[in-house]
């Protein structure tokens, strides 16, 4: 799991449970805006494979055994609720120091 989220299972059970809590303060006493057939964490660690590799979304269905719609659904549902939740940890680029690096070099084989 790790090597398509960027996540261990513990920090996606993190995120899953922002993503509840940020649910929980949008709820309008509507459903739940992810798949009932994934379930939360299944949705979040579809969302975050989505965002991390940029897959297409009948190659995640396959690959979790759902359709390319209820991927679709998933995604829909819980990359804003992701957003939301992680708003308050993720800095803008205003608050970035132009004198420190963010990003390492990739020193890895060429291909």
């Amino acid at each position: 799991m790790y090597y398509t989220t960027g996540f261990r299972r513990d920090e996606i059970q993190d995120l899953a449970a922002l993503v509840h809590e940020q649910d929980q303060r949008n709820a309008t006493g509507l459903r739940r805006p992810w798949p009932p057939i994934l379930g939360l964490f299944w949705s979040v660690v579809i969302t975050l494979a989505y965002l991390r590799g940029n897959r297409v979304q009948w190659e995640l269905a396959e690959t979790y055994g759902v359709s390319q719609s209820t991927v679709s659904r998933a995604i829909a549902g819980v990359t804003p609720l992701l957003a939301q939740a992680l708003r308050s940890v993720v800095p803008t680029a205003e608050e970035l120091r132009a004198d420190r690096q963010y990003i390492e070099a990739y020193s890895g084989p060429v291909k």
